[in-house]
């Protein structure tokens, strides 16, 4: 009887799903924190003791960043980046899902578009985009309340770069006359770089078919341990 739990509990594991493993650490911001990340105000750093970088509440946080409000330090942009490396000859996949808003719209008088961009960086300033070409990822101005889900594949060439980093940047817009200072923000969540194709290294992630298994053979063998006293 216990080979019989022992072979089906091993059955069952086999048959767990594979979650890939990313790049990215900390990218869902799960325990509510910008562990794994760095954040960036002006080009000068992790400076700013306001509201530029926050959280939202959890239990599901997600990272906000905020420019152009009365509560922030920015004086043209905000950048949350994470270094990373990838490995030649992997073809990798980008997937984050973002939420863009301001406090103003083109409905309102004298509105200026706040914009943001996804992109890697080198360590020079300069960005590059999914094709490993000076660009961005992706971009866009801000113009009330939009939602975005990215699923971007990545060209191999970005494996070459040896200083890469993932960023979202939050930039002040601007005319000849200055901002229209309405409050912008960014957030940026489930973010994850995976490699795809037949030679991903791959974690298990436990289903709840497995879950139950496992409990339900925990039970058959408590309950044959009580009629029979223990093994024979």
């Amino acid at each position: 009887m216990n080979k019989l739990i022992i072979g089906g509990v091993l059955l069952l594991l086999s048959a767990a799903p594979q979650a890939m493993a990313s790049v990215i650490t900390n990218g869902g911001f799960t325990d509510c924190s910008y562990n794994g990340w760095s954040k960036d105000t002006d080009g000068a750093g992790d400076i700013s003791v306001l509201d530029d970088f926050t959280l939202t509440s959890g239990p599901n946080c997600a990272a906000e960043l905020l420019v152009d409000a009365g509560n922030t330090e920015a004086w043209f942009a905000n950048t949350l980046f994470q270094n990373i490396s990838l490995n030649s000859g992997e073809q990798y996949q980008l997937n984050v899902d973002l939420i863009a808003g301001s406090e103003f719209s083109s409905a309102d008088n004298g509105f200026i578009a706040d914009n943001f961009v996804v992109a890697f960086g080198d360590g020079t300033g300069s960005y590059y985009g999914a094709d490993g070409q000076l660009g961005t990822v992706f971009s866009a101005d801000i113009d009330g309340n939009t939602s975005y889900s990215l699923n971007i594949m990545l060209d191999e060439t970005l494996s070459a770069f040896t200083n890469l980093s993932l960023e979202f940047q939050l930039l002040i817009g601007f005319d000849e006359f200055g901002s229209d200072f309405g409050g912008s923000f960014l957030q940026v969540d489930n973010v994850s770089i995976t490699a795809v194709g037949d030679d991903n290294v791959a974690v298990s992630a436990p289903s709840q078919a497995l879950l139950f298994g496992l409990g339900l053979a925990g039970l058959v063998f408590a309950n044959r341990q009580r009629s029979t006293g223990g093994d024979q």
